[in-house]
């Protein structure tokens, strides 16, 4: 769990989460609604993101060669 804290990737997607909620707070020109689902977007985005990053760091990937017979 600590490497995920050491992560960018973490963090950018924790400030892109944060940063419409804050908007709406000081500013209050983005809605709550639209200012959670920006955020919801923004968490989903990433969690689809590590799961893949995950998925393809425990797949064997392997070379094959097709060979072309021309006769």
């Amino acid at each position: 769990m600590l490497e995920k804290l050491k992560s960018r990737k973490f963090w950018f997607a924790l400030i892109g989460a944060l940063l419409p909620i804050i908007a709406q707070v000081f500013t209050g020109e983005v809605g709550w609604e639209a200012a959670l689902q920006m955020s919801g977007v923004v968490v989903v985005g990433y969690i689809f993101g590590q799961s893949y990053v995950d998925g393809q760091a425990g797949a064997v990937t392997s070379a094959t060669a097709v060979i072309v017979d021309e006769e």
